[in-house]
């Protein structure tokens, strides 16, 4: 994570000229590689999510002239149900809040039930009935039987009087003390007919769990959840690829371990320098302007863990103590919304932070780059905006404020988990960071326009390292624009695909190149590495977990409308980004000596850096505990078919988005307040 195996060390000038494992070279090359066979892959079985989705059709009931569901019911339902919260109330395919049930999964088992209690003696028929596919391709309708079909308007009536704040419902004994089981707010739809328009939508993504594949043995979802009554049960494919990304996982981690023991050499001996090499360093006006984003990622993160306390008061001991018209306005559902989202903009704030603040320095300047100051001031006040409106539009949206889905998805919520922020904000964002980009480059283009010392391998490490700076800023400002590539009435299978771009690329492999480098160059300014040698070992250590990092993302996506060679290329690239996590040893083991160097007489001035340093050895226990142990168990798929959606990816979750990318938040703030 903060290097992966970057080593803290001053390697001799020797040593280079013999090893050049690490060569700067070799290393662009290696990222290359990974960047191009890593993407034409996300292309290829991207292509195939888009082909092989789960159709969403007209729902016709046998013998009857009007259709149960249009195809527009059930898109404009999935509006509905984005306008409430969508993945923050409950979950759909496994993906969203722990309070209230998977809706898919509650109503295929209510279905089930309903449907055999309506066919009495005939019941050994209704596996193979509704497993069979009787979607038609050429007229967009699928069809489905009377006894189905009156299971389904009576849980539709259910499923209404839950969201529509009604007293009675002969499906359940205490219909009110669900609602405050489940968390979902006394009134969260005050239209009727919307409710009935969810409803289809949920049906649909029940429809989709169980309904095979044409010609294939396994449902849409690749048989999850796991249902007797409907057939459902793990397939042999799950068990296979989970096989065989355990085994990936031992030789991969025997692999990089072999690596890195055979050129352990390269590494040498902490040996800093006897006075603070940054003991003249300037601060110019913008670089100052950063401590108060600093501030703002202290507030977000103490609001997040407040939040997070509020949260779990909610899980426990539901609305008890608490005034009712808090919890009606603050509901479960805007609270984990923002703890959520508050966590990823207290992280992004600090990363932004810190490559506006290290860029002068990095660019050898002495004075502010031209409009430097105030274009960051006006990027503050842009940022402020985006956390304000988005997170104000969010309860707007939860509340039904907002008459039009259009403007709720616009401003308020768009129901999908980390990228909940209305799709205004999303474009702001955008351009945001757009502008954060050219701010860096504005403060370190002559560092990257200055001609090569081809002689000097000090100055030649020193240009790539800027130069991979600018590659992942550009990258970060990129990415984030992946998120706009779905909408509203996209099909949840392609939204999956692309939002997890977002959760995955761009927060765990965009951002960790970024943190990588920027780690790498503060060791460099410190005298702590040799800059050639740091610019190798970044371009090593940026490839080791984008090869598996990239095609990785797709360990989120097994049950999520995908075809199975996504749990094949999920399985087998996700558990390689386990690998240098298991190695997280060593790099604590790096950080615990220069935190022992901060102690000896002659580098005392390394004290002034202890708590960053600190904070470093904390974020690779929960690299090695919160994202690679936690984060193996739920990986295969045989593990996420089990328990995808409880309370390990909750642990995993914490562990890995706070435990690391939330303390190097902190790192990072720190390293700004200390220069």
């Amino acid at each position: 994570m903060v290097g992966r195996s970057l080593q803290v060390a001053e390697i001799s000038r020797e040593s280079l000229k013999v090893e050049s494992y690490y060569s700067i070279r070799r290393g662009w090359i290696a990222v290359a590689c990974v960047f191009v066979v890593g993407f034409a892959l996300m292309g290829v079985t991207g292509y195939a999510i888009y082909q092989q989705a789960p159709p969403i059709p007209t729902f016709q009931v046998h013998g009857e002239a009007a259709p149960l569901w249009t195809k527009e019911d059930i898109l404009e339902g999935q509006q509905v149900w984005q306008s409430i919260g969508g993945q923050q109330v409950g979950s759909i395919w496994g993906h969203g809040a722990y309070q209230a049930p998977d809706w898919s999964a509650d109503w295929l088992h209510r279905e089930a039930l309903m449907t055999l209690e309506v066919m009495g003696e005939n019941a050994s028929r209704y596996i193979s009935e509704v497993r069979a596919n009787m979607y038609d391709p050429d007229t967009d309708m699928a069809a489905i039987t009377p006894a189905r079909a009156a299971a389904v308007r009576r849980l539709t009536r259910y499923y209404v009087a839950l969201f529509t704040g009604e007293h009675h419902s002969p499906e359940v004994e205490d219909i009110d003390a669900l609602r405050k089981l489940h968390q979902v707010k006394d009134v969260a739809l005050y239209d009727v007919a919307k409710a009935e328009k969810m409803a289809g939508f949920v049906f649909w993504s029940a429809w989709a769990c169980v309904t095979e594949r044409p010609g294939q043995s396994v449902s849409y979802t690749n048989n999850w959840p796991q249902e007797r009554l409907v057939g459902n049960t793990v397939s042999a494919d799950v068990i296979i690829w989970s096989l065989i990304s355990v085994a990936l996982l031992v030789a991969g981690i025997g692999g990089l371990a072999w690596i890195k023991s055979a050129h352990h050499e390269e590494q040498g001996q902490l040996d800093p320098p006897r006075e603070d090499p940054l003991v003249d360093f300037v601060v110019t006006p913008s670089m100052a302007s950063m401590v108060k984003w600093v501030y703002v990622v202290f507030l977000l993160s103490g609001f997040q863990i407040c939040i997070g306390v509020y949260l779990v008061h909610l899980t426990i001991d539901g609305n008890l103590g608490i005034p009712n018209w808090l919890t009606q306005h603050i509901t479960y559902t805007v609270a984990r919304t923002w703890h959520t989202q508050t966590a990823v903009y207290a992280i992004a704030t600090s990363f932004l932070a810190a490559g506006l603040f290290l860029a002068p320095a990095i660019g050898g300047r002495r004075t502010a780059p031209p409009l430097q100051k105030p274009l960051c001031d006006f990027l503050f006040l842009c940022l402020l905006v985006i956390v304000g409106g988005s997170m104000a539009g969010q309860v707007a949206a939860v509340t039904q404020s907002f008459e039009s889905l259009l403007m709720s998805q616009w401003f308020g919520h768009q129901g999908y988990e980390y990228v909940e922020l209305g799709r205004f904000w999303q474009y702001f964002l955008l351009v945001g960071l757009m502008l954060w980009l050219l701010l860096m480059l504005n403060a370190i283009w002559p560092a990257v326009l200055k001609p090569q010392d081809t002689t000097s391998p000090s100055a030649r490490g020193r240009w790539h390292l800027v130069t991979i700076i600018a590659c992942s800023g550009a990258l970060i400002a990129f990415f984030w624009a992946s998120g706009l590539m779905y909408n509203a009435r996209s099909n949840l299978a392609v939204m999956d695909y692309w939002r997890f771009w977002i959760v995955h690329m761009w927060v765990e492999g965009i951002f960790e190149v970024f943190i990588t480098v920027v780690v790498a160059q503060v060791f460099v300014m410190l005298g702590l590495l040799d800059p050639e040698a740091a610019a190798g070992v970044t371009l090593f250590t940026t490839g080791t977990f984008l090869f598996g990092g990239i095609p990785g993302m797709y360990h989120h996506n097994y049950f999520s409308g995908t075809p199975t060679m996504i749990l094949a290329v999920g399985s087998c690239f996700s558990c390689l980004e386990v690998c240098p996590l298991a190695l997280m040893g060593l790099e604590a083991s790096e950080y615990m000596a220069l935190h022992r160097a901060a102690d000896r007489p002659e580098s005392r001035w390394l004290a002034k850096y202890k708590p960053i340093v600190n904070c470093f050895i904390y974020v690779a226990f929960w690299n090695l505990v919160g994202a690679g142990f936690l984060g193996f168990i739920i990986n295969p798929p045989v593990s996420q078919y089990w328990m995808i959606g409880g309370y390990l990816t909750l642990a995993h979750g914490h562990g890995a988005l706070w435990g690391v990318y939330g303390v190097l938040a902190l790192a990072l703030s720190l390293l700004v307040l200390r220069l």
